[in-house]
């Protein structure tokens, strides 16, 4: 199926093939995507000193949670090492008092007066002793005071900030459609919280060749269905391949060839936060399957009359 050619017609050229979703023609020579898998640009930038390049805040926002508790932990210890090294240096006779137990050699008792000071603990059986001891405990007892106001603040606003967690299919697929031919994608709702107002915009991205010179063109791809009003269950994207479609007259060849990328975008309305959230994904040309068809991901409503949605089974494909 995939040397399938709908019509053998020239692409027609107008107008809306000089829109731009932002990418430009720079990337006309690049034949890796757009978009990453998990909607991400493939862009990086270069030229900017480390401490504009690198925003921290932004950073702290999006990196998955793993990370970022990794992240949390690790600073926490560095920290506490940082100024129990302080301590360390400041001699033996820095830190006063009695210690118990294991690790109370002189480093050891210095990393967990540090902890104390760190957290605001003091539970008094340490002391510091001396102007250089006094001086690391002043300061590391602002920099404990602002790193638990940052951590705590950090940990809201990740809370607080909306995101989709919609699962996309790995594939596309062109598949039977009423009649003729469609281009389909599946997605579906990870998150038991409900998304309305979905909305979904398909574009497609290829490189051609004009007078020697390969440049990027865009052009939207219309949608049988652009809006859905809730999003319980799983939503399958279809562009319909008329003789007005820009895939009309194109094989699977004929797309690789010119480095061919359908970027899909979809926004919604958390119903939680009654706040936009987007979500985005691109499959390139071989991604995309010919002649198959998305199986079926529905049970039949059980003896409680709940529909079943297995969302496992997202992907899964078959012979149309």
């Amino acid at each position: 199926m995939e040397t399938m050619n709908f019509r053998a017609v020239p692409t027609p050229k107008g107008p809306e093939e000089k829109g731009d979703l932002g990418f430009g023609t720079v990337v006309s020579t690049n034949a890796r995507r757009l978009l990453n898998p998990d909607g991400t640009f493939n862009v990086r930038r270069t030229g900017l000193p480390w401490s504009e390049a690198v925003s921290f805040y932004h950073a702290a926002l999006v990196m998955p949670w793993p990370a970022f508790v990794g992240w949390v932990v690790a600073s926490y210890f560095g920290i506490n090492l940082l100024f129990a090294t302080a301590y360390f240096l400041c001699g033996p006779a820095a830190l006063v008092g009695t210690a118990t137990g294991p690790f109370t050699g002189d480093f050891g008792r210095a990393f967990f007066f540090s902890v104390e000071t760190f957290a605001t603990i003091g539970y008094g059986n340490l002391a510091p002793e001396g102007a250089a001891a006094h001086f690391v405990m002043t300061f590391e007892a602002l920099v404990g005071v602002l790193a638990q106001a940052l951590i705590t603040g950090l940990f809201f606003a990740r809370f607080a900030r909306p995101t989709a967690a919609i699962q996309f299919s790995r594939r596309a697929v062109i598949a039977p459609f009423q009649g003729g031919y469609a281009l389909m994608m599946r997605m579906a709702n990870r998150r038991k919280n409900e998304l309305i107002e979905l909305e979904a915009s398909l574009s497609y991205s290829y490189v051609d060749e004009v007078n020697g010179e390969q440049l990027r063109r865009y052009k939207p791809l219309p949608l049988d269905r652009a809006k859905v009003t809730f999003f319980p269950l799983a939503w399958t994207i279809v562009h319909p391949i008329t003789p007005q479609s820009p895939l009309w007259g194109l094989s699977a060849e004929q797309l690789a060839g010119c480095d061919a990328e359908f970027l899909l975008l979809v926004s919604g309305v958390d119903e939680t936060f009654a706040t936009t959230v987007h979500a985005r994904r691109s499959y390139k040309a071989d991604e995309v399957d010919w002649g198959k068809k998305f199986t079926n991901i529905f049970d039949l409503p059980d003896e409680t009359g709940v529909l079943t949605m297995d969302i496992s089974r997202l992907d899964e494909v078959q012979g149309a």
